[in-house]
């Protein structure tokens, strides 16, 4: 299966979409496979970006959701992780993935934001089959 889509250095390419290809040591990070607090691949998790932004939350200011060949339509969530007991809070950001988006991009504007992302993991974007790019600054 291939897809197109923008990698760590914002350049367009065609690139192989590969299983638990989760990549938290760039900017953009970049999520095609769910995160959870159990396998620790939520941010702070010993296999999430914290590691390589230290134990800081990062500040979106772009996410870019790219939908490639056998996208089911679903929602796609970035749930904050509470700091007591680790279970799922509030949403922070939710969109829809319609049937019809393959082979598309939606992009999200989040300059401004004031509050930052300490803890979090992403669910909806293995079902859905789309990767999720989040710019952000720390």
């Amino acid at each position: 299966m291939e897809f197109s889509v923008r990698i760590a250095n914002n350049q367009p390419g065609t690139y192989l979409k590969d299983p638990m290809s989760n990549v938290f040591s760039s900017n953009p990070v970049y999520i095609d496979t769910d995160t959870t607090v159990v396998l620790n691949t939520n941010w702070r998790g010993t296999s999430g970006g914290a590691a390589f932004v230290g134990k800081i939350g990062l500040r979106p200011e772009k996410i870019i959701i790219t939908a490639f060949g056998g996208t089911t339509a679903g929602t796609v969530v970035i749930n904050e992780i509470k700091s007591v007991g680790g279970g799922t809070g509030v949403a922070l950001f939710t969109t829809w993935v319609p049937t019809s988006a393959t082979g598309t991009t939606q992009e999200f504007d989040l300059v401004g934001t004031s509050a930052g992302w300490h803890d979090f993991i992403v669910t909806g974007v293995t079902a859905a089959g789309v990767a999720l790019e989040i710019y952000y600054r720390v």
